[in-house]
């Protein structure tokens, strides 16, 4: 039985009239993806720039850096490369333990001088909710190591004046 390709499966060695006219064809195709090609980035781009924040969530936007706005929940929109979004949990209540970390202990915060200078082991749990997520996220490095040090402090004062 023949093929229907004819032979070698349908591929055959073009001679060189013919070449001139397969790199022509090829000119002319890429000459139409261009624009296809870039239209397709420029979509992907766009959508990129889609973003949403769910209930109980905060967006901060920046421009080139510099805080702009604050988003509420929905789908909102950010201009690629220019514009980058940091969303914050709002509504979370966050802790930090002072004094051990789940069943661990943690000396360093935990032993304390009482005033009439006898020690005391304190262990205690602060919760927090972020208020302003713009302070959260640019005023402090680490804002949790912050509520820790100060809860530290605070606590270490309070047990200081007692006896």
């Amino acid at each position: 039985m023949r093929s229907q390709f004819g032979k070698n499966g349908g591929w055959s060695r073009p001679d060189a009239g013919n070449l001139e006219q397969v790199s022509e064809a090829i000119r002319r195709n890429v000459r139409k993806l261009g624009p296809i090609l870039l239209g397709i980035i420029l979509v992907l781009l766009i959508l990129s720039g889609v973003y949403s924040v769910n209930p109980g969530e905060q967006g901060v936007v920046r421009t080139f850096g510099k805080e702009t706005g604050k988003t509420g929940p929905g789908l909102h929109f950010a201009v690629p490369l220019v514009q980058k979004v940091n969303v914050v949990n709002v509504e979370q209540i966050r802790r930090i333990e002072v004094g051990f970390r789940g069943k661990e202990r943690v000396p360093s915060e935990a032993l304390m001088l009482t005033g009439d200078e006898n020690i005391v082991e304190a262990q205690v749990i602060v919760q927090y909710r972020v208020v302003d997520p713009s302070k959260y996220l640019f005023r402090l490095r680490d804002p949790e190591q912050t509520i820790l040090a100060t809860a530290e402090v605070s606590l270490r004062s309070v047990i200081g004046r007692t006896t």
